[in-house]
């Protein structure tokens, strides 16, 4: 007997599959078939209530964060038309005056200094003076009346900066440090700086820190109002005078500068500071040591008029930090106040606010400045010193050759 059977086409259990009894026999037990209903709207409500979940999860406080509102830029500041070619026509000026320099051949010493068989500095032509190399800020020496009458100083230049120039420190609520910028003393016991390194949250603490005073906090006297790149941008801090040897000194105010006038800047930028292992100790709570002012060289370029104050344009590298510091002449006379920098494609430029204008804004607010009149003329570092007995003037042509023998 077949297990399976032959099914009428000859296929092995082709009737079994159909329920047909074998012949024979009884009928085997039938296989179950289970059918499964088709659903359509299983997959529509899974991924609802996916979606539902999702939706409930972000609504939970924190969970979704929105941006900060952007806020707005500030105004763009637009250069006069004039600026570039006022900066140009200088520098053109700058170059004339040391290729005629270079075309005499000759090593000149500036104003006082000395050097053997040299000429002095009176044969150079007055225009090309300024264009002669001026000494190192640390072996200027800072003519008296570049300083208060009641404050008298005797060092260099160099000096002189790091007695007046200042760390201003804004700091939040709890201490943070929230931003740092420059100042100076104008006067014992008031420092000026820019007013947006003073503004911040109605909660906010300035900071002053300098030679003089070491770490003390400064309160806000006056403020110049808001306003655009240009406009009076000035800031009095009342801080204390200090004791001792080593009090401020307020630095003296300039006249009017001029086209390619050396001048020095003094200031704190950021990008020296964060390398600044004593400014890292300061932060920290330690004062050791405190930072010193970073100092660079420049000529001026242009003299502008901003929106409500005069500008002065310089190549005296500043960066963020450097605003409120001074910007000075080799006497140590403010120049003008560093506020801004344009960068650009085409070139950058460094501006600082005119001096008359910051003098002006401490006269509104009863600080009087020691105005200095006239050019800048430091004084000698290394004088020329009195000729020896018999011996020849130097720089003398034919000098040092024999006496010619009298006449029998």
């Amino acid at each position: 007997m077949s297990v399976n059977g032959e099914g009428t086409n000859g296929e092995p259990g082709d009737r079994q599959s159909k329920g047909t009894a074998p012949s024979g026999g009884h009928a085997p037990d039938q296989l179950p078939v289970v059918v499964i209903p088709h659903r359509p709207w299983v997959a529509p409500t899974i991924a609802c209530l996916v979606a539902a979940i999702v939706l409930l999860f972000l609504l939970i406080p924190g969970v979704l964060r929105y941006p900060a509102a952007l806020a707005p830029e500030p105004a763009a500041f637009t250069p006069a038309p004039g600026a570039q070619a006022a900066t140009n026509r200088a520098l053109e000026e700058r170059i004339a005056s040391l290729r005629r320099l270079l075309d005499a051949r000759v090593c000149v010493a500036p104003d006082g200094y000395h050097l053997p068989d040299g000429p002095a500095a009176a044969a150079v032509q007055p225009q090309d003076r300024a264009a002669l190399p001026a000494a190192p800020p640390d072996q200027t020496r800072v003519p008296p009346q570049s300083v208060p009458e009641n404050r008298p100083f005797s060092g260099s230049l160099l000096d002189l900066l790091d007695q007046a120039t200042v760390l201003v420190l804004q700091t939040d609520a709890a201490g943070k440090v929230q931003g740092s910028g420059t100042g100076f003393f104008v006067a014992p016991g008031r420092v000026l700086t820019n007013r947006h390194v003073t503004a911040g949250d109605a909660g906010r603490k300035i900071h002053v820190v300098s030679r003089a005073t070491g770490v003390a906090t400064a309160q806000i006297l006056a403020e110049s109002a808001d306003g655009e790149p240009g406009s009076p941008d000035f800031a009095l801090l009342g801080v204390p005078e200090g004791n001792g040897a080593n009090l401020p000194v307020p630095l003296s105010f300039a006249p009017p500068a001029e086209r390619l006038v050396n001048v020095i800047t003094a200031g704190y930028p950021g990008m020296v500071l964060n390398t600044d292992g004593r400014f890292q100790q300061l932060l920290r709570g330690e004062q050791t040591e405190l930072p010193t002012a970073a100092v660079t060289e420049g000529v001026v370029t242009a003299v502008q008029s901003g929106a409500g104050t005069g500008m002065v344009l310089h190549t005296a590298q500043i960066t963020p930090g450097n605003s409120g510091g001074p910007l000075v002449d080799r006497c140590g006379r403010v120049l003008g106040i560093n506020t801004f920098i344009q960068a650009r494609e085409e070139g950058r430029m460094n501006y600082a606010l005119a001096a008359a204008d910051a003098s002006r804004f401490l006269a509104a607010n009863n600080v009087r400045v020691r105005a200095a009149t006239g050019a800048c003329i430091p004084p000698s570092g290394t004088p020329a010193p009195p000729p020896a007995a018999g011996a020849p003037a130097t720089g003398t042509p034919g000098a040092g050759q024999p006496a010619a023998p009298k006449a029998e």
